[in-house]
């Protein structure tokens, strides 16, 4: 596998792991203590150039109040109010901007195809962005461990491939922009800059295509 090619892979297999935890969970002060006592954000992994992920990196080099952290995640993606930017494809697919519908039914086929049960032990629609980072993570480590760089003779970057095209890229940007939008402090305007920016340069990668298809948020 090219030195570079491969280095980028493992990059974004790190900043994708990031992504899930980042975008899943909300932020507790070991989190935080961690990303900056490593300044994860002053040597991102991935060497590929992105505008959206530099400029999500500026975004979070200041360390944020937990507190602060805590109130714009609930905002965001879990309430109890209506949610400022859902985090699941399905509400951005159907007209209804319903959980559960048909793409969330399509991306677990998916998952299943490729041998992942999703259970993180809270009954959760299986197209929730940070669950879809941890499958994308799941498909570049393993890509990693065949040490093919082309597309067409590495069965896991097909996969990434198609999961991308068909299942993320048609309404992920828009989670971005909304998600961008709606917070309500710097580190999670950076996290959609940087989610979105990731998304690209995984894009890129595989050639995944941007499909245009109607969205109802």
């Amino acid at each position: 596998m090219n030195e570079t090619h491969y280095s980028n892979l493992a990059g974004l297999t790190i900043a994708s792991h990031f992504l899930y935890r980042a975008l899943h969970q909300a932020a507790n002060s070991e989190f935080i203590d961690a990303l900056y006592q490593d300044a994860l954000f002053d040597e991102w992994p991935v060497e590929l150039s992105n505008d959206k992920v530099n400029r999500g990196l500026e975004l979070l080099k200041a360390e944020p109040e937990l507190a602060a952290l805590g109130r714009d995640y609930a905002q965001l993606f879990v309430g109890p109010n209506a949610l400022t930017a859902a985090p699941w494809g399905s509400v951005y697919l159907t007209e209804e901007q319903i959980t559960c519908g048909e793409s969330t039914l399509a991306i677990r086929d998916f998952y299943q195809a490729h041998g992942i049960a999703i259970d993180t032990g809270e009954r959760e629609p299986e197209d929730h962005i940070g669950i879809i980072f941890s499958f994308i993570a799941y498909l570049t480590d393993t890509a990693l461990d065949a040490q093919v760089v082309e597309v067409s003779h590495n069965d896991s970057l097909q996969a990434l491939q198609t999961f991308l095209t068909e299942h993320v890229l048609p309404w992920a940007p828009r989670f971005c922009l909304t998600m961008r939008e709606a917070a309500q402090t710097p580190f999670y305007q950076g996290i959609s800059y940087l989610a979105e920016g990731t998304l690209e340069q995984l894009a890129q990668l595989v050639d995944a295509k941007y499909k245009l298809v109607k969205l109802y948020r």
